[in-house]
């Protein structure tokens, strides 16, 4: 239990910061300690806690525009997920995400424009990010590089990836709860980690007013990369 807290409480400083990254060390930690039946609808609530955590206290750079192409289209991604969800991890998206990623992270510097992708990218992105949310969990680094647009700010980047993975992680518990998960049940639990990932969380925004946007702009990328490497070794592990 302490372990789970500590992890909660210092992956939601680190998406504080970043605004990434915490999620998916988060996952890592819960499918070592905990069955894996349980991992990815609790983790979704936790990360729901922790991600309107950050829109709150990020409210004012949310970029709303962006939103309202991204949070319907995740809906629909969302609802066709539990049409053929059975429980499997789906491992081999992983490495394709790893792949994904860096593809993008290079194409930013050799293609300006897609530095600041037109908005009907992110209704694709919505419906690919909602479908395989309930399958891989942490869907951070699969939307990440689509918020590093020159024209946010770093707490706009922050923002604006909050609120869209809030919106995705609401939907997912009326999915689970259509497959039968039993939240109540683990309610405790629950209940400790949103309390560690509300403080990591402001912990983490006090850090981030110490970083400069070109500061911010090189660990986002630093930190994408790592997390696209780490994906990429589920081939080998």
């Amino acid at each position: 239990m302490f372990a789970l807290m500590l992890a909660a409480f210092a992956t939601a400083t680190l998406s504080g910061v970043v605004g990434m990254g915490g999620g998916v060390v988060l996952l890592g930690v819960m499918s070592t300690l905990l069955p894996y039946p349980l991992v990815v609808p609790l983790h979704g609530v936790v990360q729901l806690g922790s991600n309107s955590t950050r829109t709150v206290v990020f409210f004012k750079h949310v970029n709303w525009r962006i939103f309202a192409f991204y949070a319907p289209a995740m809906m629909l991604g969302v609802a066709l997920a539990t049409q053929v969800w059975s429980g499997d991890k789906l491992e081999h998206f992983k490495p394709l995400i790893g792949v994904f990623i860096l593809l993008f992270l290079i194409s930013r510097k050799y293609k300006p424009r897609w530095r600041n992708p037109p908005m009907p990218v992110y209704t694709v992105l919505g419906v690919c990010a909602g479908f395989l949310a309930l399958f891989v969990g942490a869907t951070g680094p699969i939307i990440a590089p689509f918020f590093l647009r020159d024209d946010l700010d770093k707490e706009g980047v922050i923002a604006t990836k909050a609120v869209c993975q809030s919106a995705g992680h609401i939907m997912k518990i009326p999915a689970f709860l259509s497959l039968g998960f039993d939240y109540w049940s683990e309610k405790e639990l629950l209940v400790l980690l949103l309390v560690m990932v509300i403080f990591g969380t402001l912990c983490g925004k006090r850090l981030l007013k110490a970083l400069k946007q070109e500061t911010f702009v090189v660990i986002f990328h630093v930190v994408l990369t790592l997390l696209a490497a780490r994906l990429l070794l589920t081939w080998w592990l």
